[in-house]
Parts: structure tokens; sequence; C-alpha cells
């Protein structure tokens, strides 16, 4: 496990149990606490995918929680995005694979065909 998902899991795991323990004080703290973790998983994915950039990690300080949440599922639908062309590359390499084997096959024949073809040529030219 990669040292920065483990310690996004940790941060996480922590931010839930303190989480827990807030919400049952109030709506407005559930409230706060789903900011921080949003804003917690926006610095994460700062510093997975920018490598720890210090002006990034700035904006996603100064930008509101609304603006952080919008900023979240784009990332989200990048990544489901991501994972479909992955997908699709997939089935593109397969077919091209299929293609390529299809492709030998019949040189192969054609192969083969012209060799018949050479050895009947000699074999007339011989008589």
């Amino acid at each position: 496990m990669k040292k920065s998902t483990r310690n996004l899991l940790i941060g996480l795991g922590a931010t839930m149990a303190v989480g827990a323990i807030i919400l049952s004080a109030s709506n407005n703290s559930m409230a706060k606490v789903e900011a921080y973790m949003n804003r917690q998983r926006a610095k994460n994915f700062v510093k997975d995918k920018l490598k720890g950039n210090e002006k990034a990690l700035d904006v996603v300080e100064k930008l509101s929680d609304d603006e952080v949440i919008n900023l979240l599922k784009v990332v989200d639908k990048v990544t489901d995005l991501k994972g479909q062309v992955g997908t699709y590359s997939d089935h593109l390499k397969e077919a091209t694979n299929e293609f390529k084997e299809m492709l030998m096959d019949k040189k192969d024949k054609v192969m083969d065909k012209g060799e018949d073809i050479a050895d009947e040529l000699k074999d007339k030219m011989s008589h």
C-alpha cells in the first residue's frame, strides 16, 4: 500500500472517529466535519497527483466549501472517464491483437500458396 494512501486512510479514519463524536452534538457540526473531510480529500488529491504543489495547496485552502465540493465532483468525473478510457483501450488492444493474428494467418496462407505455386512451376519446368 502506498504511503500516501495509508496516510489518507489513517487521516480519514481519525476524521471519521472525531466526526462521529461531534455529529451527536448538532447538524451544524456535521456540515463542518463534512467540509473538513472534503477539504482534506482535495488536499490529498493535490499531494498525490500534483506532487504536493504548494500553490495548489494554497488555492485549495482558500476555496469555499462549495468550491471544494465542485472540485471533488470534477476530480471524480475525470477519474470515472479515465477508467472508461482504460476499458476502451483494453478492448482496442484486444481487437488489434486479433486483427494482427488474422493478418499473420492470412500472410502464412499466402506464403504457403506461393510456395505451392513455385513448386508446381518447378515441376512443370523440369518435365
